[in-house]
């Protein structure tokens, strides 16, 4: 008999390998500890903590087997197992039988990155705040593919789950994360999470805006355009590194949606209802029109590789630690996206975007002119 096309032995990776497993005992450790005495809170057992660091189950619904300290467990991201567990590994199941059993189909990548931002970015249900920050939280960062990759995984990218499921297309991946980032960033500037009682909820922007040295000078028109001075940006680099996608693999729409994106900036002049406004815009924008583009192409080896240049040789963002944080991975992806279409890089621009990664590392450590060095050696270096 041949191999079984399902590991079955998912949960003892999980449980030895997956951070997630560990994700309900770092509520313990003394940087916890701190935060929930900073916002008076028992981080344990409150449900802010929980909401993202164990599976919240009513008590009602709750198994025998159900501990908060399994941290984010297989139900967690795959659904209630009640009806599943038993038939998932059944040779010939469907997805769709799968599905109708209640399982999450976590291999459409629109899915994954859905389920993953709700906590690793937010969403209505896992509320992530500055206050929790302000009290201690690490500040959070993500990419789909970059973060699923150095996750060790728990099925196999071979034939068969490509034939069953879905190939592996890193490019794909990396804008399916970004696209929902920017739909969740749009949809949380558009309801009453933007204010706070008198301040704004300040996840909504860009922190390093803020927190840098105050002669640092880093504010400069491109960063956002129709904005005044002194403008605090929006955390909008999803939006950016799509319109780059945009003007790469379909240029027609990519002036529309800049155009999008510099209403919303302007709106901060304006007024909350003028953001709001604008957000609402730019989100039917990218769910009507944009996200069956983003969801359904497969760029070609010359589209990765205007893309990539595109990457490398925009400046609007040098300012922007965060953005650079995100292109560092995005350089990466597509490169390897390349290296799969059987035209990888060569070493030389490979080691110059290894170079960029170490200049925008340390988001605290950030140096404008150190960065724009960096990305310039990695547009010089591309073939």
């Amino acid at each position: 008999m041949g191999e079984h096309p399902i590991r079955q032995d998912e949960y003892f990776i999980w449980q030895r390998q997956d951070p997630h497993a560990k994700a309900h005992r770092t509520l313990y450790g003394a940087a916890s500890r701190k935060m929930g005495a900073v916002l008076g809170i028992d981080a344990a057992t409150a449900p802010a903590c929980l909401a993202c660091h164990s599976e919240v189950v009513r008590p009602a619904l709750r198994g025998p087997q159900s501990h908060p300290s399994d941290g984010i467990s297989c139900e967690a991201c795959h659904g209630g197992a009640e009806r599943w567990l038993s038939e998932h590994t059944r040779p010939g199941i469907t997805l769709e039988e799968k599905v109708s059993l209640g399982m999450t189909p976590t291999w459409q990548r629109e899915t994954r990155a859905a389920l993953c931002l709700s906590c690793h970015q937010g969403d209505a249900q896992h509320r992530i705040t500055h206050t929790m920050m302000a009290a201690g939280h690490p500040r959070l960062v993500f990419e789909l593919d970059t973060f699923t990759s150095i996750q060790t995984l728990h099925h196999r990218r071979d034939a068969d789950y490509a034939e069953r499921k879905a190939a592996y297309e890193p490019a794909r991946d990396w804008i399916a994360g970004q696209a929902k980032a920017a739909e969740l960033h749009l949809q949380a500037l558009t309801d009453g999470r933007l204010m706070n009682g008198l301040m704004p909820e300040w996840m909504q922007f860009d922190c390093a805006a803020c927190h840098h040295r105050m002669d640092a000078g880093r504010w400069k028109p491109e960063r956002m355009p129709g904005a005044e001075p002194g403008a605090i940006p929006f955390a909008d680099a999803p939006q950016h590194l799509i319109a780059l996608w945009l003007g790469a693999l379909a240029p027609a729409e990519a002036a529309s949606w800049r155009e999008g994106q510099r209403k919303l900036h302007a709106a901060q002049g304006e007024g909350v209802e003028a953001v709001r406004s604008a957000a609402r815009q730019q989100l039917a924008t990218l769910r009507t029109r944009l996200s069956p583009l983003l969801a359904g192409t497969t760029p070609s080896t010359a589209q990765l590789r205007v893309l990539l240049k595109a990457l490398a040789h925009d400046t609007s963002h040098q300012q922007a630690p965060l953005t650079g944080e995100q292109r560092a991975m995005a350089l990466t992806v597509i490169a390897d996206a390349l290296r799969l279409q059987g035209a990888a890089l060569p070493a030389s621009a490979s080691r110059a975007i290894e170079s960029y990664y170490k200049a925008v590392r340390s988001v605290d450590q950030f140096e404008p002119k150190a960065h724009a060095k960096a990305l310039d050696a990695v547009a010089r270096a591309l073939p």
